[in-house]
């Protein structure tokens, strides 16, 4: 029987790649089975297709073997033993996941998730939200009049099918109204009908004017952040000289950061397929409820703490965005206490000073 895959950036394709470099195309190239043989076909992508080094002409459907080595551009391998046709392995491949693997960590970053008749493989230190909450699997509850709703909500304000909304992690919820009569609003922004919206715990949802929804009521999992206050600084305040000592405040919020190095360490040494090691504070986006925070399935993170709950809970506002990564909130968390310039990816321990504003530290 032959079969066909589709390889590339977008949803639609079978074997979705998010390339944080952008090597991999929209739709880059076609795996074909054709009984036992196997071909690949490059869809006239930007970086090209690669086999043992050679690129091949764009729309030829060229034949390869399990001793071949594919790219897709010159240097991201494509490691198409593991694809799987229509749920079936490839034959006498000793490397093929079981049809019970829903998640196979392919090496400290990548990741290959199998969800829904969909190959997804990304990079976990590196994906995007908004990709990962696309192929998320925790369901969404419907909000509304209806009987048909999940959550019966009877009110004048309230629209048969007003929203829906689903947790992505026991931190961050996505939120959609579905063009409902009064509008649905977050932190008194009104939100754009039939769209998705991410936020935090803390954000408060309000029905039209008046009607504030509890979503501790609807979802007893759900941890709320605690905002963390800055000291608003005085316009009059003299600021310490350049390598002046840190004061104790600073002190103790860089203390604070060893607990955030470790978290890091850790997760780049976890060599596991366990739902822990995808996430960004611990447990991945459900679907990924293991990708960003830790299968985003199973995880508490430890009462919103973890860097995922340290980034939010210092965040002004509670729309999260939709290109955040976990090294985006590693690098904004791991910062000088007192000027903010992150410290990188550098050891805590080998830390003794800011290299910005010069603050000691010890």
């Amino acid at each position: 029987m032959n079969q066909t895959i589709s390889i590339g950036r977008l949803e639609e394709c079978d074997y979705i790649v998010y390339d944080p470099l952008n090597r991999v195309s929209r739709k880059h190239a076609l795996l074909i089975k054709e009984g036992n043989k196997l071909f690949i076909q490059d869809l006239g992508s930007v970086n090209g297709t690669f086999i043992d080094g050679r690129q091949i002409k764009p729309n030829m459907k060229v034949p390869i073997t399990f001793h071949n080595k594919i790219t897709l551009s010159k240097d991201y391998e494509l490691d198409f033993q593991k694809i799987r046709f229509k749920n079936l392995e490839f034959e006498n491949d000793p490397n093929s996941p079981s049809k019970d693997d829903q998640t196979i960590l392919l090496n400290n970053s990548s990741v290959q998730l199998n969800a829904g008749g969909k190959t997804i493989i990304f990079d976990r230190n590196h994906a995007k939200l908004e990709d990962l909450a696309k192929h998320d699997v925790n369901e969404y509850k419907t909000l509304g009049r209806a009987s048909t709703c999940d959550f019966q909500l009877e009110h004048s304000i309230v629209s048969k099918q007003h929203l829906k909304i689903r947790l992505l992690t026991p931190v961050i919820f996505e939120i959609e109204d579905l063009n409902s009569t009064n509008g649905t609003f977050v932190d008194g922004e009104k939100l754009q009908a039939n769209k998705r919206y991410q936020f935090s715990s803390s954000a408060q949802i309000r029905i039209g004017t008046n009607l504030v929804l509890d979503l501790k009521k609807y979802f007893p999992e759900l941890v709320v952040l605690e905002k963390r206050q800055e000291p608003a600084l005085q316009k009059a305040q003299v600021l310490p000289a350049p390598g002046a000592e840190a004061t104790s405040e600073e002190l103790k919020q860089f203390k604070d950061l060893e607990a955030v190095w470790k978290e890091y360490n850790n997760r780049l040494n976890q060599a596991t397929t366990k739902a822990t090691g995808y996430g960004i504070g611990g447990a991945v986006l459900g679907l990924a409820a293991s990708a960003f925070t830790g299968g985003i399935a199973g995880i508490l993170l430890m009462s919103g703490g973890g860097i995922l709950g340290r980034y939010l809970g210092q965040k002004e506002s509670n729309k999260i965005r939709g290109d955040l990564t976990f090294e985006d909130a590693f690098l904004e968390v791991y910062a000088c206490p007192r000027c903010k310039e992150s410290f990188q990816k550098k050891p805590w321990i080998t830390i003794r000073d800011c290299f910005k504003c010069k603050t000691k530290f010890r």
